[in-house]
């Protein structure tokens, strides 16, 4: 079972550059996930009746997906103010998820479950296990281009009155009608 927090998020400047106060601000800006995680898991646990419908016999983990990735979130690094996970929980950015939607040598489930199982590869950051595996187009993204009206149409063609009008092409593209 996979629970998801999304939170449009993004690391500060110090925990960009690895420092350690960045690590305290990661923690602070993560703890609301996580404490979400959490308390999602213990209803489900409680039978709780908003969550009936949700087996609490599997294994579950989770994935807090934010708007960028928060690279030292997932390490082995003292987290003081970040609440200990009941459940594995990964934080990951939004383009990692899109990745993982779309592997296909390997299911997004089968990735997860090898992941948290293995204690070094769990610190990772999402994007390194990723990686060497193949992955295809994501439908839900080509769906959403396709509805577009300009993703299938051809641009009007120059009407015959402004022929020759047109700047010759040289290979510079200029937004400027001053001819100097």
């Amino acid at each position: 079972m996979l629970l998801v927090e999304v939170k449009s998020m993004m690391p500060t400047e110090n925990a960009r550059l690895g420092l350690e106060e960045g690590v305290a601000e990661t923690d602070g800006k993560l703890a609301r996930a996580y404490r979400q995680v959490n308390t999602t898991s213990a209803q489900i646990d409680e039978r709780n009746p908003a969550f009936a419908r949700i087996p609490a016999d599997r294994p579950r983990q989770a994935l807090i997906v934010t708007l960028e990735p928060f690279p030292i979130a997932n390490a082995n690094l003292p987290h003081v103010d970040l609440p200990v996970p009941d459940i594995p929980t990964t934080v990951v950015g939004a383009h990692e998820i899109e990745r993982l939607v779309t592997l296909t040598d390997i299911t997004p489930s089968s990735l997860l479950l090898e992941r948290a199982a293995d204690p070094q590869r769990s610190t990772w950051a999402l994007n390194e296990c990723l990686t060497g595996h193949e992955g295809g187009r994501n439908p839900v993204l080509d769906q959403g281009w396709a509805s577009y009206p300009w993703a299938t149409a051809r641009l009007p063609s120059v009407p015959e009155r402004f022929k020759g009008d047109e700047p010759e092409y040289n290979g510079a593209v200029s937004t400027s009608t001053n001819p100097s």
